[in-house]
């Protein structure tokens, strides 16, 4: 299982631990995308009256639009509240004075750094 990005048929994006075999997708830890304006993300977990805490949602792969990999500051949101809490540096290398969080480029659009809201 690897974290991936799942856009629904119902247009829910969901991030999640994500696998498929057989034409069943397994989405382990689901967490709901939500735009909140000005440029804002929140991930909420999906499903939040369910009991999922351990287990995962099993769905027909023909629910599936795309699977894509995730930005790493979203990777890094999702990993801190609901997966191993571990950070993925922004751009792997040395440390680089006055470059991003451990060294990292800039990974700004548009002049914008941006930017990801954790609401729970």
């Amino acid at each position: 299982m690897s974290t991936k990005i799942v856009r629904l048929t119902s247009g829910e994006e969901i991030i999640c631990f994500y696998s498929e075999e057989d034409g069943i997708s397994e989405l382990k830890k689901p967490a709901i995308i939500i735009p909140t304006g000005q440029g804002q993300l929140s991930i909420m977990p999906w499903l939040a009256y369910a009991d999922l805490a351990d287990k995962s949602v099993k769905i027909d792969s023909k629910f599936i639009v795309f699977v894509v990999d995730c930005q790493t500051d979203m990777l890094n949101e999702y990993n801190s509240a609901f997966g191993s809490g571990l950070f993925v540096p922004t751009s792997p290398g040395p440390a680089i004075a006055g470059g991003g969080p451990m060294g990292a480029a800039d990974t700004s659009i548009g002049g914008k750094k941006p930017s990801l809201k954790l609401t729970t």
